[in-house]
């Protein structure tokens, strides 16, 4: 049976996920993952109007073309393409897709935020041991924050403009950042939640878990858990648990070292570490802002989502 694929171009990097189809216990097995930082959300509201710049526009179509090519190999002629965060916001969105489609030849889709937090639960939860007990599942990218209540009866998603490309470069100016830049930062993140989370914490008043997936997580669970940035997988990942002392105590850390001093930490991604201090501080505010003092780490997220969708659509087509 010939595989499937699924890209996201994000804010920060773009990811491709090539898969066979799987049971149903299992309805995906994983072939190949690979992800390129781009940076597309680079310098994005510097202006008024945020638009794309033409740097990163080029930079992520490089990767999408060896994306494709490497899709190609695979025996995958069309990928499913999506775009979130800074693209859907993009005031020059259009331009960067149609310049895909032209140079690229392949089509691509903007989800928006509610799509991409429903396409995010679908994916966590084909790789997680979910039994209906209520969830409130974050995915933290570089962009936007998407937040979904979910039981075995209702969702409930909201789409958040917190990020962590769009946070470092609004607030942490300096390398290392000053304690008023982090300060100020904190504020703004606070303040968000009061605002725009109200709705999910009035639901999460009895038991309930936290699972986050995202690059970020991603990269704080391998850095508390000593694994290799190549090592990174589903296997390893899914299903670890990381306790907000620890990313405390990880950012307390990193904060006073400086971008390339980072990168000597273990499990630290390359093209991460600037922008793992605010995501960092994104993680510690939502285990406050729920009272939670762990959340479970998924690795499975959209891209899984978006293929068994696709595969669903498929099956009732």
């Amino acid at each position: 049976m010939a595989p499937l694929a699924s890209i996201e171009i994000g804010s920060n990097s773009i990811r491709m996920l090539i898969a066979e189809k799987g049971n149903s216990d299992t309805p995906l097995k994983p072939v190949l993952r690979r992800r390129a930082i781009t940076r597309l959300g680079e310098d994005f509201n510097r202006e008024e109007i945020g638009t794309i710049k033409p740097g990163p526009m080029l930079r992520s179509i490089g990767a999408l073309k060896d994306l494709f090519g490497i899709a190609s190999k695979c025996g995958v002629s069309s990928p499913i393409v999506v775009a979130t965060g800074v693209v859907r916001k993009a005031g020059n969105r259009n331009d960067f897709i149609a310049m895909i489609a032209e140079r690229l030849g392949h089509t691509v889709k903007i989800v928006s935020g509610q799509e991409e937090a429903d396409l995010t639960v679908r994916g966590v939860l084909s790789s997680l041991n979910h039994r209906g007990e209520p969830l409130v599942i974050f995915d933290l990218g570089g962009g936007s924050t998407e937040f979904v209540w979910a039981n075995n009866r209702e969702r409930k998603a909201i789409s958040i403009e917190l990020g962590a490309v769009v946070l470092t470069e609004d607030y942490l100016i300096t390398d290392p950042p000053k304690d008023r830049e982090i300060y100020h930062l904190i504020r703004h993140i606070e303040d968000t939640f009061r605002i725009r989370l109200d709705p999910l914490k009035e639901r999460g008043k009895g038991a309930f878990s936290i699972i986050g997936t995202g690059g970020t997580i991603v990269t704080l669970a391998a850095m508390i858990y000593g694994i290799a940035e190549d090592d990174y997988n589903e296997t390893k990942i899914n299903g670890l648990v990381i306790k907000r002392k620890d990313v405390r105590l990880l950012f307390e850390k990193m904060k006073g070292m400086t971008g390339a001093e980072r990168l000597n930490l273990k499990g630290l991604e390359n093209g991460r570490e600037d922008i793992i201090l605010a995501g960092s501080l994104m993680v510690m505010k939502i285990m406050d802002y729920f009272e939670k003092h762990e959340i479970i780490v998924s690795y499975s997220d959209l891209l899984e989502g978006i293929l068994i969708n696709h595969m669903e659509g498929e099956k009732n087509g």
